[in-house]
């Protein structure tokens, strides 16, 4: 069965919502989404130093979201 799409906007919003949600870190960082193969990925910007809890946390977020929606093309 196929999957809804959303598109890389809609599922950097999502994320970025739902880690705001469940965390108190900050969120000065980009999150962009971008295909791969035949699904996505997410790729974390940042200008300081990349903080491990988040990055963890922000792909956990992606594998739950990445198995509910195909990016649109």
């Amino acid at each position: 069965m196929k999957k809804p799409s959303k598109t890389r906007e809609e599922l950097e919003a999502a994320i970025r919502l739902e880690m705001e949600d469940i965390s108190e870190l900050p969120t000065d960082l980009a999150i962009s989404v971008m295909p791969c193969e035949d699904t996505w990925k997410v790729a974390i910007i940042t200008d300081g130093l990349q903080d491990p809890e988040r990055s963890t946390m922000i792909e956990a977020i992606a594998d739950r979201l990445r198995s509910q929606f195909d990016l649109k093309s």
